[in-house]
């Protein structure tokens, strides 16, 4: 198995990389690393509104993403490290990765304990969440795992905006984290990629930069930064007040956009800021590396 490092902390180019290796741009298996900015990621059948607090991640320039494989929301920042691991049809096994990075962690004499959803956990806290997408030809298990990440603001971030009154999305499992500084103070990212290198007896190697050329990566980057994917993928929800929402859009008792300029009649104007914070800058901030 290839070990493949990042360069790039934007998440939609490392979830639009994922997306092109499981489709049959690299052979796999592979085990991809990747660090991203601060971000909150939601699962593929999520509700942003239920999920993150959208005026807390505006006012801190923490981006809000939304991935293809199903499970909780997550809050990434430099501090934390992604693997995703990428099998070939008739090599999925949904606990091989969580079962290396226990090996790997146990050479080095730290013992991690593995949940029945697939997580890691550390002294009764979880360290590392995970999910799983799997298309015809291929696979991948990809999951979190907290180092250094700044913890308050993990908190805050993934705090609800709006609870609404019925919701089909997939609400989020919470659970009590750990991250592994907090009692391995020492150990860095670079640490933990080298503990499963090492693991698999071969080398990390970086990704080039010239894979951004490929039209398959540009196109699910789009995909990925799109207002169709991030909003309009959002589950049919319904707030008091009778106001129905799917795939982003008001069903009833007006149709349109569940945006701020739509429903200023329906909330106060503080609830509108809330509800409705300006992501223009991130949104022109993601889109640079293009």
């Amino acid at each position: 198995m290839k070990v493949l490092v990042s360069p790039f902390q934007n998440p939609f180019i490392n979830l639009a990389l994922e997306d092109y290796f499981l489709r049959g741009g690299f052979e796999l298996p592979v085990i991809f690393f990747y660090v991203n900015r601060p971000s909150v990621i939601l699962g593929r059948f999520q509700n942003p509104w239920l999920e993150c607090n959208l005026s807390y991640l505006v006012q801190n320039d923490i981006w809000m993403v939304r991935r293809q494989s199903g499970g909780g929301c997550v809050f990434h920042d430099e501090g934390n490290l992604n693997y995703s691991i990428l099998y070939p049809y008739g090599m999925i096994n949904r606990k091989l990765g969580v079962e290396l990075i226990q090996k790997a962690f146990k050479a080095a004499d730290i013992h991690l304990e593995i949940s029945a959803r697939h997580d890691l956990w550390l002294d009764g806290r979880k360290i590392s969440g995970s999910a799983f997408k799997q298309i015809k030809e291929a696979s991948f298990h990809h999951g979190t795992f907290l180092v250094s990440s700044d913890m308050a603001k993990l908190e805050e971030s993934l705090k609800h905006t709006i609870i609404p009154k019925e919701s089909k999305s997939i609400a989020s499992v919470r659970s009590r984290v750990i991250k592994l500084q907090e009692k391995y103070p020492e150990i860095t990212i670079e640490d933990v990629i080298d503990l499963v290198a090492h693991e698999l007896k071969t080398p990390p190697v970086t990704i080039e930069p010239q894979l951004l050329n490929i039209f398959e990566v540009q196109e699910s980057f789009k995909a990925l930064t799109s207002w169709e994917w991030l909003w309009g993928e959002t589950p049919a929800f319904e707030l008091e007040g009778g106001i129905k929402v799917h795939k982003g859009l008001v069903k009833e008792p007006i149709q349109g956009r569940f945006e701020k300029k739509l429903m200023n009649e329906f909330f106060s104007s503080a609830d509108l800021d809330k509800n409705f914070p300006d992501f223009t800058q991130q949104e022109e901030a993601r889109l640079r590396v293009f």
